[in-house]
């Protein structure tokens, strides 16, 4: 037990160095590519490789089934259904890659020339970018059953090095088209595609040397087939319905207020998804463990797994997002122009950071579901009422609501929807109400109460605007935020594990 709450805190401490190191490199590359590529052939490069991307929509839900049941074989010390699991995975993206190719290549000349609106000189790079981000996608395809067997082995390190040489690749990528003189479009298209192959291999080689259960079995399994279809296809469900919700708030942003709004809600998303990734990072070294613990039968583990995942990764969020709440205006002038900043992105951007606190809820109690193998009631309890959003949105701006209602809107529809998911997790799985209640909603009503009113504070109290004040503000905030999460969101448990883990690494 001890050696796998170990296990559990060094795979996240590697992840979040992964991510941190990650996010300062592409901000670097996003630079120089940018500057070498220039502004044109930078959103082109963009727009078709997003087109691409699109043409992978089952890739998420995939993703989730295979890390799922290969955590589940691992749990029940099933390695013989691991490799049978393993292989069909493997042929079954064999198979989408064949899929996307043919959608892919009937469908790219239309993309191209007629509906993406590109300038007709640059329609040949064009091309080169669609083929070769369809190349690079078929490769990232088949890199998913092995990535979700490092992830289900809680091979962090391993996950996290693979991705930091992605990473410097596309750093030296960057560096080598600044000193080309040909189409530098071009050339980092096709070099895109070759980083691909290159992790590909990378992770191939490592699977097949290093974690033994992964190797090819070729029988034919109906059973596992059917659960592996079953459950992907619920929860593709689940997928669409979120993809529709937030992509139906962009089209009625853009409906009600014009793509001025929609520009300020995308400063918005891009906070919410560096935000996200730090929860994110500690869902992915929690949730083989999670799985594993159901799949052995140890259920209790399984929900203290659940449980305090909930909380940490509020506690965490809150930390991160505490700061920037009392000191968002002055920061987002810091980050961008000062005349680009508006009161909607402000509102925005501060009901973003509070949404984010309130998806870190979602990931544990639905990943406890999802390693029961039946998520149908869970789908679509949960699908459509996040689709009731569309039409609810609709509706309050129909009536004059302001923008940022929007979000408002969506916010409330996923805390119901997580009332949804703990009533689905009690039914299924036998999730404690009270124990839920006590250790994780009067955790973040005890935050709250001290943390609401030190917002009010100190974002009431900015009148310098230089830049050092801010710097200085945040990092104050900061340190209320920390102490906050430390004094009254940490238990005594809490603290004497984080103690034991700190002197267990300071003795090493």
């Amino acid at each position: 037990m001890n050696a796998a709450n170990g296990r559990i805190a060094k795979n996240t401490g590697v992840l979040y160095f992964r991510l941190i190191f990650l996010t300062l490199i592409n901000i670097y590359t996003v630079r120089v590519t940018f500057d070498a590529l220039g502004d044109v052939d930078y959103g082109i490069y963009n727009v078709v490789a997003s087109v691409v991307a699109s043409l992978s929509i089952l890739t998420g839900a995939m993703t989730s089934a295979s890390q799922r049941f290969l955590s589940f074989h691992l749990g029940k010390e099933d390695h013989v259904g691991y490799s049978h699991t393993f292989t069909l995975l493997l042929l079954a993206f064999l198979a989408l890659s064949g899929i996307v190719v043919a959608v892919g290549e009937i469908l790219g000349y239309f993309f191209v020339e007629h509906w993406l609106k590109l300038p007709a000189d640059r329609i040949t790079a064009s091309y080169w970018v669609y083929q070769s981000s369809l190349v690079a996608l078929v490769f990232s395809l088949l890199t998913i059953p092995y990535n979700s067997s490092i992830v289900a082995n809680e091979r962090m390190g391993v996950f996290g090095a693979l991705s930091v040489v992605e990473g410097l690749l596309r750093l030296g990528i960057a560096f080598l088209i600044a000193a080309y003189l040909g189409d530098r479009l071009e050339l980092y298209a096709v070099l895109m595609a070759v980083v691909s192959l290159i992790v590909l291999l990378l992770t191939v080689w490592y699977c097949h040397r290093k974690i033994r259960y992964c190797k090819y079995v070729w029988k034919w399994d109906r059973s596992i087939f059917m659960q592996l279809s079953a459950y992907t296809g619920w929860n593709l469900f689940g997928s669409v319905s979120s993809m529709l919700a937030n992509q139906g708030q962009a089209v009625l942003l853009n409906i009600f207020f014009g793509p001025v709004v929609n520009a300020a809600k995308a400063i918005a998303d891009r906070i919410q998804h560096v935000v996200n990734g730090f929860s994110i990072n500690l869902y992915m070294a929690m949730s083989p463990q999670i799985v594993k613990s159901y799949a052995a039968e140890d259920y209790r583990r399984a929900m203290n797994l659940v449980i305090k995942t909930s909380k940490l990764s509020f506690l965490l969020i809150y930390v991160l997002s505490f700061p920037m709440l009392c000191n968002l205006d002055g920061l987002l002038r810091l980050w961008l122009n000062p005349e680009d900043v508006t009161p909607d992105m402000i509102g925005f951007c501060k009901l973003m950071l509070l949404y984010c606190m309130i998806l870190t809820l979602e990931q544990p109690v639905t990943r406890i579901i999802q390693a029961t193998g039946d998520i149908k009631r869970y789908q679509i309890s949960v699908g459509v009422l996040t689709l009731s959003y569309i039409p609810v949105a609709a509706l309050v701006l129909a009536l004059g609501g302001s923008a940022v209602m929007s979000l408002v809107v969506l916010m409330a529809i996923m805390a119901v929807a997580q009332v949804v998911r703990i009533v689905v997790a009690h039914g299924q799985v036998g999730l404690d109400y009270g124990e839920y209640m006590r250790t994780v909603v009067y955790c973040i009503a005890r935050v709250s109460v001290i943390a609401v009113p030190l917002y009010w504070y100190i974002s009431g109290n900015q009148d310098v605007a230089s830049w050092q004040a801010i710097i200085a503000r945040t990092i104050v905030a900061g340190a209320f935020g920390v102490g906050i999460a430390i004094i009254i969101g940490l238990d005594g448990s809490d603290r004497r594990m984080i103690r034991e883990m700190i002197n267990k690494k300071i003795g090493r």
